[in-house]
């Protein structure tokens, strides 16, 4: 098994990237490969162009994207890990979901709808929040945030299983809670992999 980690914080002492090296000695511990593309430390190129477009209509993509899309095919496992800003993901991240999610290659569309093309592939999604669970339960933000990313990207593209994990109220956490937190990270991708055959 393989997976394919999209990393989007440009903090080295954030919790996210806590996040992340949990997620890496998990996947070791498991013996799965895995990649991770760091989009701010590989300084990614967000921004979906005019000449993205004429590529796509083309039938092809930039070298950068090639790579990208390359990375999502070998992938058996695809995971997100990153911060939510204005409810949503940071737009670096926004744009690698732009520019690698690409028709014909992401999905297509027939006449009765849109048809993911990244079937046989599983998703995990983690965010971090500033605002508590209470918080965002109240105002409804919390299923927002998993219908959007979950829903809208990778059930959209076929991957399945999909799980979402948000950490709340992260910037006040203490080391128990951070703990605590970590251990979540190991029930989520239990509860995706299992049972994997490597």
């Amino acid at each position: 098994m393989k997976a394919y980690i999209v990393f989007a914080h440009p903090g080295e002492s954030s919790f996210n990237h806590d996040i992340l090296q949990k997620v890496k000695s998990y996947l070791d511990k498991e013996g799965i490969t895995y990649r991770v593309n760091d989009l701010y430390k590989n300084n990614f190129q967000p921004v979906f162009s005019e000449s993205d477009m004429h590529n796509i209509a083309q039938g092809r993509v930039s070298s950068d994207i090639d790579e990208e899309q390359q990375q999502v095919t070998d992938a058996d496992l695809l995971v997100m890990i990153y911060p939510v800003y204005w409810w949503s993901q940071p737009a670096i991240l926004k744009g690698w979901i732009d520019r690698v999610f690409t028709h014909k290659f992401a999905f297509r569309y027939e006449s009765d709808g849109p048809v993911g093309l990244l079937t046989g592939k599983r998703a995990i999604v983690i965010t971090t929040t500033r605002e508590s669970e209470e918080e965002m339960q109240r105002s409804g933000m919390d299923e927002v945030l998993e219908k959007q990313v979950a829903e809208g990207v990778f059930s959209f593209v076929g991957c399945k299983p999909v799980a979402y994990r948000n950490f709340s109220a992260v910037s006040h956490v203490d080391d128990s809670d951070r703990a605590e937190m970590e251990r979540g990270v190991e029930q989520l991708f239990e509860s995706v992999l299992e049972p994997v055959s490597h």
